[in-house]
């Protein structure tokens, strides 16, 4: 592992655990989502848009970062270019 400033970088195995992560976070995230459907207008509304900022935030700045630094971590391929 390479070394900056006296912290480790980031491998392909870290990154790999890192992602496996995030997406079981998208995974409960979404399951969180469905219940939350559910609810009376007000509680949905008070829930769903939290619920959505973090999943824009993982899945638009958390791993769009990981996928620009290990590209083939991108399960479909998708460039986040």
């Amino acid at each position: 592992m390479r070394t900056w400033q006296g912290m480790e970088t980031m491998d392909h195995t870290q990154a790999t655990q890192i992602r496996t992560l995030l997406l079981e976070a998208a995974d409960a995230i979404d399951r969180a989502s469905a219940i939350v459907s559910t609810l009376d207008s007000e509680d949905r509304a008070m829930i769903s848009a939290a619920l959505d900022e973090i999943s824009s935030a993982l899945h638009f700045e958390v791993l769009q970062k990981l996928y620009l630094r290990y590209p083939g971590l991108a399960e479909d391929g998708t460039s986040y270019e």
